[in-house]
């Protein structure tokens, strides 16, 4: 190793440099993005900030425009004024009787007298016209327009003239009319007059608002088209000139009616253009006039994204370029730095291979650099001791490998146990079987599948030998044995033929795990029950039996003493016979006593040594009738 050319890499100085060059370009890194998002941030605020000074423009220029019609319009006031003197002293002459006021000659002497086209309408305290010279307006209701209603109720009540705009009014068709309006004395009515015109505005007005739109795309570049609305929805001018017969879309009245009912401003985008749609309500500043809200306007503006989007593509590319250049600059620096860090660490690397690979006894080789001589030896000391953690390990995992082969070993002897015990073993988890073997199977005469899930009551008649409900009983068995309470109990199941079978059983409770499982071992006792009966039935018949030859004894024995007496007192040639038959009689029936006895001791060793007791009419009478 004393003969490996000097490393490189043995000067912290020169790693500090490599340090301070990173530390530079990320530097540089960082105020590019930092101006490259503040150029996009920008160029999106002066495109916003254009929009905002579009429509700034718009409402106060739209503004201005209103106010010199205002101007204009006053120049009709004086002779509607004088036409409403004239209908008040209609109204006045014929005392409040509207049948008496003749508004045709009204009409005609103004019309001669003013030189205009004027016409009159009598509106009701409740907002209907109820006469006029404009029929189309006979029977309009001024309560549909709620806000105008209460504006002209106000001006009946208070008897002012108040002159209006020069608007359509609300029939259909009906021309270009000024109006007035003036309460009546005794506020009954409200008297209404207008002067129809040719025009809605001027011709200097309507230049004035197509010279306006016309004059806006000079000031924002961004505007591609500007369409402005009048209260009626219809289109009063547009920028570009539009095409003959050219009509707004649908969607586009929608929003313009959105716009107007409102009263405020909102933008969209155009999903296949990418351009910004603003929808700016425009009202004027008459707020005395009644219908001043139909001389709103409602404007609708393109912007172009396009220049926006193509400063933004110059600053990417340049952002793109400088990024390019810096990552080249940091690639050659990154490489040197590389070159000057990596040859000391690869060796460390490869030394770490090989004892990953396990060869455990490797060290690793020094690399003649200071800064890596504590991990060196950190590495070696780390390798040491992994080394004899391994040992450990190893000695350890074949520990567990013996205690895990015994306990399998214990498991499958258990399973075997399990399975092939004679008698039905049941596992039950909470109230449910959770698991049992072949003997439950036989026992039972079902599957596996047909009982694992299921509880025990639905294997049993509907009551136990005691009385109890077979589902009420199965839980306070399981809920006593997991108390420790119970350990042996009697149960009855019935098989799908209907047929009992009386068992006996040995409950347990087992823990698996963090749970408590209940082991039922059932044996079947159908059979021992039935040869215990039968044995109490002979005992209670061996008894009756001694009861009965007790009784034929004495009933014998006393006919049979009398004979005796009677053949001594009648003699005769037969005494001597009868004598021998009588006594042959008495041998018999001391036979018959004699054997009474040994049966009686039969009956009394049954009854002592085995617990055999024959039935009484009482326990006759309470024994269910499974066991019978």
């Amino acid at each position: 190793m004393g003969d490996e050319p000097p490393l490189i890499f043995s000067s912290f100085s020169r790693k500090l440099a490599a340090v301070i060059l990173f530390v530079l370009l990320f530097s540089l890194i960082t105020l590019v993005i930092v101006w490259y998002s503040g150029s996009l941030a920008t160029l999106d605020e002066e495109f916003k900030n254009r929009q905002n000074l579009t429509d700034q423009i718009l409402k106060q220029s739209v503004i201005w425009i209103d106010r010199g019609i205002s101007l204009y319009e006053l120049q009709y006031i004086p002779s509607l004024e004088q036409a409403m003197d004239i209908y008040h002293t209609a109204y006045e002459n014929s005392g409040g009787d509207i049948a008496k006021i003749n508004l045709s000659a009204l009409k005609e002497q103004v019309d001669a007298q003013l030189e205009g086209t004027y016409d009159f309408y009598l509106v009701h305290a409740d907002g209907q016209v109820v006469k006029s010279t404009f029929v189309e307006d006979i029977g309009l209701d001024f309560k549909m327009w709620p806000k105008f209603y209460s504006v002209v109720s106000a001006i009946r009540e208070n008897g002012t003239f108040v002159p209006d705009r020069m608007v359509r009014g609300y029939a259909k068709n009906a021309p270009i009319r000024k109006f007035a309006y003036m309460g009546t004395s005794d506020r009954r009515y409200l008297l209404e007059i207008s002067r129809s015109f040719d025009r809605l505005l001027p011709y200097a007005s309507g230049a004035s608002y197509k010279e306006l739109i016309n004059n806006l795309p000079d000031l924002n570049q961004d505007i591609r088209s500007i369409e402005l609305y009048n209260s009626r929805y219809e289109l009063v001018s547009k920028y570009p000139e539009p095409a003959a017969n050219e009509q707004p879309n649908a969607e586009t009245l929608s929003k313009i009616i959105r716009t107007f009912a409102d009263n405020t401003n909102y933008e969209e985008t155009d999903p296949v253009t990418g351009d910004i749609i603003r929808y700016t309500h425009l009202p004027i500043s008459d707020s005395e006039s009644p219908s001043a809200s139909e001389m709103f306007l409602a404007a609708r503006t393109v912007y172009s994204t396009d220049d926006r989007d193509h400063k933004k593509l110059t600053l990417t590319l340049i952002f793109g370029g400088f990024l390019l250049l810096t990552a080249i600059i940091a690639a050659g620096g990154a490489f040197a730095a590389s070159r000057y860090l990596s040859r000391p660490i690869d060796r460390i690397v490869e030394d770490i291979q090989h004892i990953a690979d396990g060869d455990l006894d490797h060290r690793i080789r020094p690399t003649g650099s200071s800064e890596f001589n504590t991990i060196e030896k950190a590495i070696n000391s780390l390798v040491t001791s992994l080394k004899g953690t391994i040992n450990n390990l190893k000695m350890r995992e074949e520990e567990l490998l013996e205690e895990l082969g015994k306990r399998w070993k214990a498991e499958e002897n258990y399973r075997r146990l399990f399975e092939s015990a004679h008698e039905a073993i049941f596992i039950l988890k909470d109230t449910r079987i959770e698991s049992c073997n072949n003997a439950a199977t036989h026992l039972i005469g079902m599957n596996m599948k047909e009982i694992i899930g299921k509880e025990l009551f639905e294997f049993s008649p509907p009551t136990q030998p005691d009385g109890r409900d077979s589902k009420e009983a199965s839980r306070e068995i399981i809920r006593r044995v997991t108390q420790g309470d119970l350990s042996i109990i009697e149960w009855d199941f019935m098989k799908k033929d209907g047929k009992i079978l009386n068992t006996q059983a040995q409950c347990s409770a087992i823990l698996s795990g963090d749970e408590i499982l209940v082991m039922i071992i059932f044996r079947d006792v159908t059979e021992l029950l039935e040869m215990r009966k039968r044995e109490i039935t002979a005992i209670s018949q061996i008894e009756e039996n001694l009861v009965r030859l007790a009784a034929i004894n004495d009933q014998i024995r006393n006919p049979l003493a009398s004979i005796t007496i009677l053949n001594e007192l009648q003699g005769g040639d037969y005494e001597e016979k009868i004598f021998e038959q009588i006594k042959t009689i008495d041998a018999l029936i001391n036979e018959v006593d004699k054997n009474f006895v040994k049966t009686d001791k039969v009956r009394l060793f049954l009854t002592k040594h085995y617990g055999i007791h024959p039935i009484t009419p009482k326990e006759e009478k309470g024994k269910s009738p499974a066991h019978r």
